[in-house]
């Protein structure tokens, strides 16, 4: 049976005014209207015998419901790991309500989906012993994502007309950056890079070591980065070596901040 976030080429099999009927690799689906890009473009409307890529939005429908529109497509690719590095790492329970709609007024973007939903199952807190999710109204305005992208804003303002070089994805001005996680034994931040021509799922994540000037960048996802980390298959120079800094017991574990707090 098709799963939530799974991608397939599907064939129209029936067009009603409410929306079409679909066939996926041998399953039956649904396309909302609302859920088509004729609905939304100069697409032509939808007919018998078409094909088109679309992504499941709800697998527990009957039948399952899909969508076409490109933008619920990126967000599904992002959100797909998010699921493995769940079972990889399991959240410790708890996870976060955050309303949205007002860290992102504050912060001028929309954030990517799988951040969102990062947040809302784990919470901030510490992955594989090392690496630190921010999140909004964190109680320590270090690890707090509002608290965090106007601190890191000023003090790399501050280093750039020092003299230290801007990266090239920056140089053009149109670019910022916006912390999302950070290496507390190093003090290294992981950002993602906003571009306004780019939708959140497609931001790279970009990485500035802590004390120095150097910086890597990654074409993915905050929590494919993260799923990386953990699973020991990232090509990011600074987290290669883990097994040599984290103990064996933290490499697929989630430490909440209310934990560490408490300690």
């Amino acid at each position: 049976m098709p799963a939530d976030h799974q991608e397939f080429d599907v064939v129209v099999t029936a067009v009603a005014s409410v929306g079409v009927t679909v066939r996926a690799d041998g399953h039956g689906g649904f396309i909302d209207r609302l859920k088509h890009p004729s609905w939304w473009s100069d697409t032509p409307r939808a007919e018998v015998g078409d094909r088109l890529r679309a992504v499941v939005v709800d697998a527990a429908r009957t039948p399952p419901r899909f969508s076409a529109l490109p933008c619920d497509i990126r967000i599904a690719r992002s959100l797909r790991h998010t699921e493995p590095l769940v079972r990889l790492c399991p959240p410790p329970g708890g996870g976060r309500v955050v309303n949205w709609s007002a860290v992102e007024g504050t912060l001028g973007i929309v954030l990517p989906a799988d951040y969102k939903r990062l947040v809302e199952v784990y919470g901030g807190g510490v992955f594989a012993g090392i690496l630190r999710l921010l999140e909004p109204d964190c109680p320590d305005a270090m690890y707090d994502l509002v608290a965090q992208t106007a601190e890191r804003e000023e003090i790399l303002a501050e280093l750039w007309e020092a003299g230290e070089d801007k990266p090239s994805e920056l140089q053009d001005g149109r670019a910022r950056l916006v912390p999302w996680g950070y290496d507390e034994g190093t003090g290294l931040f992981l950002y993602w890079l906003v571009r306004p021509e780019a939708e959140p799922e497609e931001w790279t994540v970009v990485l500035n070591e802590g004390r120095g000037p150097l910086w890597e960048a990654h074409p993915m996802s905050c929590s494919q980065f993260l799923l990386e980390v953990v699973a020991g298959t990232t090509s990011s120079f600074y987290f290669t070596d883990l097994d040599d800094v984290v103990d064996p017991e933290d490499r697929n574990r989630f430490e909440p901040n209310s934990q560490i707090f408490n300690r």
